[in-house]
């Protein structure tokens, strides 16, 4: 354990803050009329036990935002204690990035919040049946200046430090997590660039290598964490060094890159490979794709079970 406490040396905490007021408030029985004549408020202002008191879309900027700053550290790297433990030589180009979102984000707060009560009123007035429930929730500015916000810390914390709890069973399954989040993202890929009916001609978009060289960064940047890695990485730069430089991936490039993104969709495989076990060439045979799959009996039971998560991912 004291050897994987020695990661926490190569690697730099990003804490995100990002608060984000909900604009609504929570539906009260007086809301709603019963009885003969009553109705049901619209379901553009209410909904699952809460009400808008505000356009949603004035919103969603904020959202983006907060999306654009979490993929920003999740690019290169690994959920960790709440935030994102990313290698330290990224620190730096990760703080660039996230300092220039949070000035576009103090930028169109300022824009919302100057505009907020006009914006509030507009929506109020779109829904004259239902405008006394919503004045009478209406919530000041100040109250929601304070619950928009973004902020970001960097911490370093040393492995010579006395650990307490258990931060150093969360550091060993750093490699884990870090596996199981690669696999989310390959699978994803599989299904929007790799899957096929079986017998057709096969080929993918070179689109779809953007997200393979995505992983190969972020698990290079963080090989060290699990000895599976650095093998599969080598495996990724000898598909991208034979990858032409225009026209889709087919014949057997299509199958090499097949077999990569079946393999870091399970972190299993990917295990099986650092250790010799798994060749990329054994996950995609182009021949049983030309022939179609082997035909039935209609008596026997064939079942897909699916693989599980291991059980030391973490989820935050």
């Amino acid at each position: 354990m004291t050897a994987k406490l020695e990661y926490l040396d190569r690697v730099d905490l990003v804490s995100l803050h990002c608060p984000i007021w909900t604009g609504t408030k929570r539906l009260r029985s007086d809301d709603i009329e019963l009885g003969q004549g009553g109705k049901l408020p619209p379901e553009q202002v209410a909904t699952l036990g809460s009400k808008r008191i505000i356009d949603p879309d004035e919103l969603a900027v904020f959202r983006m935002f907060k999306s654009r700053a979490e993929h920003v550290c999740e690019a290169v790297g690994v959920r960790f204690l709440r935030g994102f433990a990313i290698p330290r030589e990224q620190t730096e180009a990760v703080s660039q990035s996230l300092d220039g979102i949070a000035a576009e984000f103090g930028q169109e707060r300022g824009s919302f919040l100057a505009r907020y009560d006009q914006a509030v009123e507009s929506w109020v007035r779109q829904y004259p049946e239902f405008e006394l429930q919503l004045r009478k929730e209406l919530t000041p500015v100040a109250y929601v200046a304070k619950r928009l916000g973004f902020e970001y810390a960097v911490y370093r914390i040393s492995a010579t430090a006395s650990v307490t709890g258990n931060l150093g069973d969360q550091v060993g399954r750093m490699g884990s997590q870090l596996l199981h989040e690669v696999a989310m993202e390959a699978n994803e890929l599989y299904g929007k660039s790799f899957a096929g009916t079986p017998g057709s001609a096969r080929k993918a978009s070179r689109r779809s290598l953007r997200p393979i060289r995505r992983m190969r960064e972020k698990l290079a940047g963080l090989a060290f964490l699990d000895n599976a890695i650095t093998p599969m990485v080598l495996a990724i730069d000898g598909l991208l060094a034979a990858v032409p430089k225009t026209g889709p991936l087919e014949g057997e490039l299509f199958y090499q890159a097949l077999g990569i993104v079946l393999i870091l969709s399970d972190p299993d495989k990917v295990r099986r490979h650092g250790a010799g076990h798994l060749k990329v060439g054994d996950m995609a045979d182009p021949m049983e794709d030309m022939f179609g799959e082997e035909e039935i009996a209609p008596e026997d039971d064939v079942r897909i079970v699916p693989t599980p998560l291991p059980a030391e991912s973490l989820y935050f």
